[in-house]
C-alpha cells in the first residue's frame, strides 16, 4: 500500500485488504454503518457494498475491511456512507471525498466486448 504524491490517493495491490477506520458517535449508541464505494474505471461498474454492526457504543471506531475478492483494478470512489443509532435514526454523508485504487491489469479480468447491437 502506498499514498501517491500527486493527490492522496491510497494505492493498494491486488492481494491487499482495504482497510478502513470510521470513528462516530451517538448519543443513543451508534447501531450499524454501511458504506458503498463506486469502481470509476472504464472497464468496470463494480460497486462494494459493506454493511458493519455496531454494538450500540456511543462513542466507536469501526473498522470495515474490504477483501481483495471484493475487488477489481480501477479507481474506487466512496458514494455514501450511512450510519443508523439504535432507534433507526439515519445520517446519510454522500460523496465524502474517500478514493483509493486498486492496482493490476484490467485487461485480466475484463469480460466478453460487446461489439454492435440494434432494436429488433
Amino acid at each position: 500500500m502506498t499514498d501517491t504524491a500527486t493527490n492522496s490517493i491510497r494505492v493498494y495491490e491486488r492481494d491487499e485488504v482495504v482497510r478502513l477506520k470510521l470513528l462516530v458517535n451517538d448519543a443513543s449508541g451508534v447501531s450499524r454503518i454501511e458504506i458503498r464505494f463506486r469502481n470509476d474505471s472504464n472497464t468496470s461498474v463494480k460497486g462494494v457494498h459493506h454493511s458493519v454492526e455496531v454494538p450500540g457504543e456511543t462513542d466507536a471506531e469501526v473498522l470495515v475491511e474490504i477483501e481483495p475478492d471484493e475487488l477489481k483494478p480501477g479507481d474506487y470512489v466512496c458514494e455514501y456512507i450511512a450510519l443508523y443509532d439504535l432507534e433507526d435514526n439515519r445520517s446519510l454523508i454522500v460523496n465524502p471525498g474517500i478514493e483509493f485504487r486498486v492496482e493490476g491489469d484490467e485487461e485480466e479480468v475484463r469480460g466478453p466486448e460487446l461489439r454492435k447491437w440494434s432494436f429488433a
